[in-house]
């Protein structure tokens, strides 16, 4: 295949910003491992064009990097998926956390709570959360609750058991096979000097594109980078340049099918770490996709997602946060258009 103009995507992007939806957008897509979509259009900021190389935010899209560097440990022996967290990280067994396991963490059953609302460094946050209770009659494993601050102890789990920094456990054992080179999650302060300009910032967003938010170590939702980046993660999650097979297969299984998550007021389908197939509307991959897409949103701005039925690799990025009804038409629209544009509808 060839690059492609994606005319019905590009024009659902237009029609968005005439809505008054975003001001710009970046769509990169790849079939089969060959890149085949790569455009932006409209504006990052006031006075800056959207770019294919314009830095954006991630959000909780990051989330399944996050998870993916836990399970290559996983993979290689370091703690299993039934493992007490609490056999780890031994600060993490109190206030009746002693049975919470690696998969109750990655499936969003885990029930954990955190006192830390604002910006706050790493090692406070994990602290926090070790000290803090469950869910008020939560039992991990029994009900289900989107649930950010999990991915903190995922991050802590990763960097007691590799001896390194989460962060730079990512860019070499993440980042680096994927081929993404120009992401960070928590981008450094002197990169931050350099490269503040080619940030975009989300219309009404008071913490988008400032200096705290884009170099917080944030593996909740802190990525940034073009979102071509984070399709490249996708894209190497089929090509097999990032995780074996088998792991593939684990992470991308229905851990739980038709579930009700009580944070997203919707039933889902999870895996570890991923949101799979089209089971919610918010975050759905389109009319389009395979029963066997997997993939994660961030806030309503951006998603990134593989269909491994077609070969898809894909990732999408709106400069404009929209609430949640009119998201679950923006979304599955553009990805629709891109599917159509693909002639894999």
């Amino acid at each position: 295949m060839r690059m492609i103009d994606a005319e019905r995507t590009l024009a659902e992007l237009r029609r968005g910003q005439r809505l008054g939806w975003h001001t710009g957008a970046q769509v990169h897509a790849w079939v089969d491992g060959e890149e085949v979509v790569g455009l932006a259009t409209g504006q990052a900021r006031p006075g800056r064009p959207m770019s294919p190389a314009t830095i954006v935010e991630w959000a909780s899209a990051t989330k399944p990097v996050t998870c993916t560097a836990l399970m290559l440990l996983v993979d290689r022996g370091s703690l299993g998926l039934d493992d007490p967290v609490c056999f780890h990280l031994p600060e993490f067994g109190t206030a009746g956390k002693e049975a919470v396991t690696v998969r109750h963490l990655l499936t969003h059953t885990a029930g954990l709570t955190s006192t830390i609302t604002g910006v706050a460094p790493p090692e406070q946050v994990i602290a926090d959360i070790c000290a803090a209770p469950l869910r008020e009659g939560w039992e991990p494993g029994r009900r289900c609750a989107y649930n950010s601050v999990a991915m903190w102890i995922v991050a802590a789990l990763v960097a007691r058991l590799s001896g390194r920094r989460f962060v730079d456990f990512v860019r070499s054992e993440v980042f680096a096979p994927a081929g993404i080179r120009e992401s960070w999650i928590g981008m450094p302060a002197t990169e931050y000097a350099a490269r503040r300009d080619d940030l975009a910032v989300i219309p009404g967003s008071p913490t988008s594109g400032t200096r705290d938010w884009v170099t917080w170590e944030r593996p909740t939702g802190g990525g940034h980078g073009p979102i071509r980046d984070l399709g490249l993660f996708y894209a190497a999650f089929l090509a097999g340049r990032l995780c074996p097979p088998a792991l593939v297969a684990a992470m991308t299984r229905r851990e739980l099918a038709g579930v009700y998550d009580e944070y997203v007021d919707a039933t889902v389908d999870r895996g570890l770490g991923f949101l799979l197939g089209s089971s919610y509307a918010g975050h759905s991959y389109g009319p389009h996709a395979s029963g066997h897409s997997f993939g994660h949103g961030g806030r309503n701005w951006c998603v990134a997602f593989a269909d491994p039925k077609v070969g898809l690799a894909a990732a999408v990025y709106w400069n404009g946060q929209v609430d949640p009804g009119t998201q679950a038409v923006r979304q599955p629209a553009t990805l629709a258009a891109l599917y159509e544009d693909l002639g894999l509808a």
